[in-house]
């Protein structure tokens, strides 16, 4: 052992490594102090939250080297940055880098770095949704090469147009990449609990800025509300192994946000919609005669208020109904010339700014825009992914009829919300944001969507009759 001596720069008794240590010494005060003053610049001269993040990389880069190996964090993080960080890093566009899309990045960056450098099997189990994801991911870069290497000759590209592209490419990946990161690395019902109870804290504090009492940092864009009324009425609705009182205080704040959607912003059908939505998919499945029950209900109280119901219809069509049709008539006439790959994403754009500058709106659906974006084979493959959430939904649900748990509770919840994310895309674009309506800061409350959906693969993985115990180490 006495030959596995430290090198000479490294031995506390030679002289050498004194001098050198003094010289570490002084580059260090040098590089602090050059530091400080490169921080004092940028906060004058560019922007002092530039300066902060400056400041705080190095905490960061410790912070992420501790989380990135515990994937169990992921979903967790991503969704505390979506919901309280309201922090983000500037493009030089007019769009900005939220927290939680540069966390997923990184996530998606670690895990290929994973298999690739350290020659790891992929950290995902089996499951139904892996073959979708990929054909989704493929089809996506497919037609952003595609879109690029047969778009029109004498197309209109701007200078910031390929960034858009690659942006919007990016989070058209991520946001379906973090369904995947929580349906596989969840693994357990307490995990799922603390996902929820984050959520539901969130929901909480929402209620301040819903009702205009105070400015708080919640993200309550996108489906904020639905999820909230999901998964909180669904623990109402299904959690009898609750204590009554916390049924009781559940039900009261998805009442409280049904309140805000359906009587004090009724004329907005795209805020309220989804989560009544919801919640009728969770009745059905609670009680077909509280269903019944329901809907004869609603029914009363839209005939005793028919002239105001009217009205709303009426504003909701002059507002948006005729002009959706006519956003997606002038996207047809670009899309039906794109049909296998499409224009890539958010390709039409250039199409729209050199053919139809001043007659091409936006589409605000989901489904019209992957279908010009991605042609038939993404659409195809995007319908895919939501075809086997839905039965795995649909499965998971009635195997745990009856159960009165926590588990069943958020199986509902999820499907439902899985029901009304399906429907609401055709009236918006809060599932994968188009980069010039929502632009890719969208991707803070997108992502709520695709984190409770992929608890259905978690779910459907704890209850499955060959379900492994919860301490049995997952195959990777």
């Amino acid at each position: 052992m006495s030959s596995l001596r430290p090198p000479a720069f490294l031995d506390l008794n030679n002289l050498e490594w004194r001098i050198t240590a003094r010289w570490q010494v002084w580059a260090l005060v040098v590089v602090a102090l050059a530091s400080a003053g490169g921080l004092a610049w940028v906060a004058a001269y560019i922007h002092p939250l530039a300066a902060v993040a400056l400041a705080s990389a190095p905490l960061l880069l410790v912070a992420a080297g501790f989380a990135m190996p515990q994937r169990v964090l992921y979903p967790y993080i991503i969704l505390g940055l979506a919901l309280f960080v309201p922090l983000s890093l500037p493009t030089g566009r007019d769009s900005r880098l939220v927290m939680s899309l540069v966390f997923t990045i990184a996530a998606f960056a670690f895990v290929v770095l994973y298999v690739v450098a350290f020659r790891k099997p992929w950290p995902f189990l089996p499951s139904a949704i892996n073959r979708p994801f990929i054909a989704w991911a493929i089809a996506v870069l497919i037609s952003w090469f595609w879109g690029v290497a047969f778009r029109d000759v004498g197309l209109w590209i701007w200078p910031s147009f390929p960034f858009v592209q690659a942006a919007s490419a990016v989070v058209m990946i991520m946001l379906p990449f973090a369904l995947m990161l929580t349906a596989h690395f969840l693994t357990t019902e307490r995990h799922l609990k603390i996902l929820v109870g984050l959520f539901l804290i969130g929901g909480v504090l929402g209620l301040i800025p819903r009702f205009n009492l105070a400015s708080l940092p919640v993200n309550i864009g996108g489906m904020f509300n639905m999820w909230v009324i999901a998964l909180a009425g669904s623990l109402a609705l299904f959690g009898t192994r609750f204590a009554p009182w916390q049924r009781l205080l559940f039900g009261l704040l998805a009442g409280l946000y049904l309140v805000w959607g359906t009587v004090l912003h009724v004329t907005w059908l795209a805020g309220w919609l989804p989560g009544v939505v919801a919640l009728a998919v969770m009745i059905v499945n609670r009680s077909k005669f509280a269903a019944i029950f329901t809907g004869l209900l609603v029914v009363g109280v839209l005939l005793a208020s028919l002239a105001s119901v009217d009205q709303i219809i009426a504003n909701e069509n002059a507002e948006s109904g005729s002009t959706r049709l006519a956003a997606w008539a002038i996207n047809w006439s670009i899309t039906k010339d794109h049909l296998l790959f499409g224009t890539g994403p958010a390709g039409y754009a250039a199409y729209y700014m050199t053919y139809l500058p001043s007659s091409a709106m936006a589409t605000h659906s989901n489904y019209i825009d992957i279908l010009s974006e991605t042609g038939l084979v993404g659409t195809a493959a995007y319908m895919w992914l939501w075809a086997t959430v839905l039965w795995v939904g649909f499965r998971v649900v009635h195997r745990l009829r009856g159960r009165g748990d926590f588990l069943q509770a958020l199986a509902n919840a999820a499907f439902a919300g899985a029901v009304a994310c399906i429907v609401i895309m055709g009236f918006g674009d809060w599932l994968i944001p188009f980069a010039y309506t929502q632009t890719i800061m969208g991707f803070d409350y997108a992502v709520y969507n695709w984190i409770f959906v992929g608890t259905l693969l978690v779910v459907d993985r704890l209850t499955a009759p060959t379900a492994r115990p919860a301490s049995e180490p997952a195959a990777t």
